[in-house]
Order: structure tokens, then sequence, then C-alpha cells
């Protein structure tokens, strides 16, 4: 038996019309897909790739990130500050609540030296070692952090022929082994698989974008291995800020 209200029209019917309302509500709010300008499908994965890999259009980067690391059922959150200066300083600090310092990595080169809470001193290896392995759970392999981290590409050659699972979609395989999946309608990047030893794989999807200029960035990047996740949710970003060596270095007690 369908129950009608008191002007006749059944019930389900002012049930169904609130949830459209509602949809249409949630819809109209919700922020527009970003596209590249001035992009066109037709000129392929090549040169959607060669787009994505904006690290030379600026000279320094500051940017503020909230982050949160999954291992297992355990989450800790926290914020990141991410710095950069062109070619090669990069530097990740991260605190807690109430801004409690966890660590602090600084990458110069191949360089990497990592400084956190209970050590009397930095410890110093390279990129291809354990250090952040070892505070993080995740093995960022031979992965370029800055890339990683910002949600960019490494740039590489196709190596192999490309899929296309779906229209407007297409899967590339690059140097290294490393895979992506490419929205050609949107001329963005959604995803990045790393491979890792003895079998492993390091997963990025990158989300959100948002246009600054002429890049084109992720605002959500989660990188993920196994059962860890680490997420980072961008909120602010500031280019070409006059930002120097030593600002990098702020913080960072020498090296014995």
């Amino acid at each position: 038996m369908i129950h009608t209200s008191r002007s006749g029209h059944p019930r389900n019917f002012h049930t169904v019309s609130k949830w459209f309302a509602l949809c249409a509500l949630m819809l109209a709010c919700a922020p527009p897909l970003v596209v590249r300008e001035g992009w066109d499908a037709d000129r392929g994965p090549a040169a959607l790739l060669a787009a994505s890999t904006s690290l030379a259009q600026f000279e320094d980067l500051t940017a503020e990130a909230a982050i949160e690391l999954r291992r297992g059922e355990l989450r800790d959150r926290g914020t990141a500050l991410v710095q950069l200066i062109n070619p090669d300083l990069f530097r990740v600090e991260v605190r807690g609540p109430f801004f409690t310092h966890i660590f602090t990595a600084l990458l110069e080169g191949d360089s990497l030296t990592v400084y956190s809470r209970g050590m009397d001193q930095p410890v110093k290896g390279t990129m291809r070692g354990r250090l952040l392995t070892t505070l993080t759970g995740l093995d960022f392999g031979s992965c370029d952090l800055r890339y990683a981290l910002l949600g960019l590409v490494e740039p590489g050659p196709i190596v192999e022929p490309i899929e296309y699972p779906h229209v407007g979609q297409a899967v590339v395989a690059l140097a290294g082994g490393r895979r992506a999946w490419l929205d050609l309608r949107r001329g963005l990047v959604l995803r990045e698989s790393i491979p890792l030893s003895e079998g492993d794989v390091l997963l990025r999807e990158l989300r959100e974008y948002r246009q600054l200029d002429a890049l084109y960035l992720p605002r959500r990047v989660e990188i993920r291995q196994a059962d860890i996740s680490l997420v980072l949710v961008y909120k602010r970003y500031a280019f070409n800020s006059g930002l120097a060596v030593e600002d990098l270095q702020q913080g960072l007690p020498q090296v014995p």
C-alpha cells in the first residue's frame, strides 16, 4: 500500500524529491574539475607527461600540508612544511600535535640528512638508504623524494606500448618499471606505481588538482605500500619567495 500525504501525493514522492534536491545542492557546491589550460587529448601521453614535470618552472617553493601516517590500525597526524630550492635542495619538516617536532629531512642532491626527536645528532646517508623507511615504514626506493611528495611525475621515456583501458585514459610504462595512469581528457596524471625490491610496489594517488599560475599540482597526495600509507593534503603554496640555503639548513645541528 502506498501512503499518501494530506495533499494527496504519495509520501515516497516527497522523500525522493528531498533526495534529488540534496544531491543537486551537493553537486552545485562541488568545485569544478580542473582541466589543463589549452590541453588537447590528441597531443597524447608523451606530451602530457612532459607537461607534468614542472619542477624547473620556479626557483623556490614553500608548501604547507596536513599529513597523516597510517600503519595498520595506527594513525599519526601532523603538519608538514615542504621547501625546495632548485635544482637539488629539498627539506621536509614534520610536526605533531602542539607543534612538537617529529623529524626534519634535508635532501642535498643524493645526500639525505635526517634529524628527529630522540636523536642527539642528525644522521646522514643517501636517498637510496633506509633513513626515511625507519621513520615512516615506507620504502621510497629510487623514487625522487621531491616528485613523490609534491605529486609530480619524474621525467622518463615511455618504454612499452601504451595501453588504453577506457576512452580518454592511458596507462604508460616508464623507465625503471614505473607505470603512470593518465587522464587524457583533462591533461593530468592520476596515479603512479613504482616497483621496489622483493616485489613490493609503492603506489601514489594524485587527487584534487588545482591550477597555480602555469603549474598543476594535486592538493591531495596519497602514497601507499602494503598496509602503510602517507597522505598529504596541501593547504598553501608560495613560489619564488627568495628562499636561501640557510633557511633550509636552519634548526639542523651540524653533523660531527
